[in-house]
């Protein structure tokens, strides 16, 4: 048995001590593809021994990011090193403490095909807190470990918003799953819990579906107004023994004054602006993305005027 992390990246050295915590407990071997990065992200994995490759041949979209390719490569480089599992968490996400030993337990049972689920703690806001309400975002489940068959593959054409791990052609959602209570295991999540930055990495994904998508506002829109909702948001805390000991991120949740410096992903400001630049701003100006001081001050600074 021989069990490999799947891990695509970009600009995530805030978390990736996080993901390391955890990974390098169960994985024997890391393999990364670099999308592209200007922080230290690849630096980071090597010197914890993951071999990290480049995602500029597999590009295959105008809007600059192709998961679909990028994760069917890291499938193809995981096979060629002679995996018979792999573990797919994202540079954000790490396991909590209890996962760890479930995981070591159940890899050995797992027969081809099967898959390990384990609810995904969106922590909101906070680095202790996930939601706990009756949003999309409570109770959500997803798939994060999986036992190679020749028949799992990924759909390499798709822009975004792949499954986590490699489907079989007859595969129908959950049907292979083996889920884990969240006493025994469960997946945090650290998007959200930089507030500044997971709002505008939400503008980037939505300008950049509209580059695939032109004309589709409301679709858009309708997708993403969920991170815009803060009302009853509900909160859990987690037991202290879910995340003791794990490397926790050091940004600040929140800035009021939305800094420059509160985005920690640095590619993220630039990217919407060669958006703007390469289309037009007015282009974007139907989509719910002017919240953001600095993409409305663009707007302002281009048009004269504020959006509509």
């Amino acid at each position: 048995m021989k069990v490999v992390a799947l891990l695509p990246f970009k600009n995530e050295n805030w978390v990736l001590p996080s993901y390391l915590h955890s990974v390098s407990k169960l994985a024997d071997e890391i393999i990364a593809i670099d999308d592209g990065s200007i922080d230290n992200s690849s630096e980071i994995l090597e010197r914890a021994g993951a071999k990290v490759y480049s995602s500029e041949k597999l590009k295959n979209f105008n809007s600059g990011w192709s998961e679909g390719s990028i994760r069917a490569e890291l499938l193809k480089l995981g096979r060629e090193s002679g995996a018979t599992h792999y573990i797919c968490l994202d540079a954000d996400e790490t396991f909590t403490n209890p996962s760890i030993q479930t995981v070591k337990q159940l890899l050995p049972q797992m027969k081809p095909g099967d898959k390990i689920a384990m609810q995904w703690l969106a922590l909101w806001g906070n680095y202790t807190k996930y939601r706990h309400d009756a949003t999309v975002w409570s109770n959500n489940w997803k798939d994060f470990v999986v036992a190679d068959e020749p028949s799992l593959s990924y759909n390499a054409s798709q822009h975004m918003h792949l499954g986590r791990t490699p489907s079989a052609p007859n595969e129908v959602g959950d049907m292979k799953w083996n889920r884990i209570g969240n006493n025994y295991g469960a997946v945090m999540h650290f998007q959200f819990s930089a507030y500044n930055n997971f709002q505008l990495k939400q503008c980037w994904l939505r300008c950049s579906e509209l580059i695939q998508e032109p004309n589709n506002f409301n679709g858009i829109n309708n997708k993403y107004s969920i991170t815009l909702l803060e009302q009853n948001v509900g909160l859990e805390e987690m037991p202290k023994s879910w995340y003791d000991g794990i490397i926790l991120p050091e940004v600040d949740n929140f800035d009021p004054e939305w800094k420059d410096s509160s985005f920690v992903r640095a590619d993220l400001l630039p990217g919407i602006y060669k958006y703007f630049d390469d289309y037009g701003v007015e282009y974007f100006e139907k989509l719910n993305i002017w919240h953001v001081p600095q993409l409305r001050n663009y707007f302002i600074k281009q048009t004269a005027r504020q959006p509509r």
